[in-house]
């Protein structure tokens, strides 16, 4: 039987666990056994290196990867891990759910789920849910267990399928590069961005820049998020962020000065963030609100 743990953001509740009961627990340890499974099919390992899309059959993977939260010691020792209680600690806070299992050969294996706010049943509001032919009300808070792992972590081995996803679960700054000048023109080159001059924008790239242009590439958010969306969110944080239509396209100009650029560049990166009790905004990286 599988135990479930939530991997959070809270420092004083980094690992907790779900005590769910025996019947619950038999159909759960069903479910993941299954998505497992899924995840450890027979594919070609390639070395992460930051730039190399896999292709079916194939996962990324990084061989000296360090565990810092020690989250296959809560699989080795569930009893030592405290129980997940919504009155002690918000549901918001989970970056990631996990299971485990330790093999014949003493290792132990980790398999994560990404997690985000969107999947917690809250009891504010009023939920339903269908059973028996009807309607029930919702009690307390819950939640929404993903249909997929995301990534698999046997001692300091990480598997996993997209650096996007993983991302959202650890903290990544050690395995990322910059981008290098011809990165850096061909992100200029994108469609969903507009550059009025290529060597300017060169230039005035400077490490920290790089790393973002880097990084932004890899989560590919230019593709997936539609214009209109990050003018909605850019407008709830503030964030300035010009556009320019050329035909039918409409493309974010990227600035020409230094601090203009940083600023929109930690917005595609997703650096902010709104808190959940106070409803306020922050830098992620400094808490420093904004």
């Amino acid at each position: 039987m599988h135990t479930l743990f939530a991997y959070t953001r809270d420092p004083g509740n980094r690992i907790v666990r779900f005590e769910v009961d025996r019947a619950v627990q038999a159909t759960m340890t069903a479910f993941l056994d299954a998505q497992a499974e899924t995840f450890d099919c027979v594919c070609e390992e390639v070395v992460f290196d930051g730039k190399y899309k896999p292709d079916d059959g194939e996962m990324l993977v990084i061989n000296e990867f360090e565990d810092l939260d020690n989250l296959s010691h809560a699989v080795e020792a569930p009893l030592n891990v405290p129980i997940a209680d919504p009155s002690s600690f918000s549901f918001d806070s989970i970056r990631a759910l996990f299971f485990g299992e330790t093999g014949s050969d003493g290792s132990t294996s980790v398999y994560l789920q990404n997690f985000d706010r969107r999947r917690v049943i809250s009891s504010n509001g009023f939920s339903i849910f269908h059973a028996q032919g009807v309607y029930k009300k919702i009690e307390g808070t819950g939640l929404t267990l993903d249909t997929k792992i995301a990534a698999k972590l046997t001692s300091t081995k990480l598997r996993f399928f997209s650096f996007f996803h993983v991302r959202q679960i650890f903290d990544m700054t050690s395995y990322y590069q910059e981008a290098t000048d011809a990165d850096i023109r061909e992100f200029a080159q994108l469609q969903q961005v507009r550059v009025s001059d290529m060597d300017a924008f060169v230039a005035v790239s400077d490490s920290w820049i790089r790393r973002k242009l880097w990084l932004i590439r890899q989560s590919q958010i230019l593709e997936r998020v539609s214009p209109n969306d990050i003018r909605a969110i850019a407008a709830e944080f503030q964030i300035p962020v010009e556009y320019e239509h050329i035909g039918e396209e409409e493309r974010i100009r990227l600035p020409a000065d230094r601090k203009s650029l940083k600023t929109l560049l930690r917005f595609l990166d997703e650096d902010y963030y709104k808190s959940p009790l106070s409803k306020t905004n922050f830098l992620s990286n400094s808490k420093r609100a904004v």
